[in-house]
């Protein structure tokens, strides 16, 4: 039996790319923070509306940049990026009911 309140990782990113196509639209997003510079690891991120957007010049990737997921909060107008894999939950339109993602289950 499948369970509504939860999504695949990469069903929950292509859903969520697939928003820059409609005027206005944003999605819900918590994901856990790992700033490896600071060492800030752990903390929980809820970010109310973003969208997703792509990569600055002025980003930098310690890592492979295919392992980041990079938004911008609407509200802010702040670009900002989290591990793919660090994503928790998101909300999409029209209700924004969280959902919870697994990335350990993508079949």
């Amino acid at each position: 039996m499948e369970n509504k309140d939860i999504i695949s990782g990469s069903e929950a990113i292509r859903r969520a790319r697939n928003l820059k196509f409609v005027p206005d639209a944003f999605f819900t997003l918590i994901h856990l923070t790992c700033n490896l510079k600071t060492k800030e690891c752990g903390r929980r991120v809820k970010v109310e509306r973003c969208r997703v957007r792509p990569a600055l010049k002025e980003d930098t990737f310690q890592l492979d940049g295919d392992l980041y997921f990079t938004y911008e909060d609407v509200d802010t107008n702040q670009p900002k990026m989290c591990f793919k894999k660090l994503m928790r939950y998101i909300g999409f339109p029209p209700d924004y009911k969280l959902l919870r993602i697994n990335w350990f289950d993508e079949t």
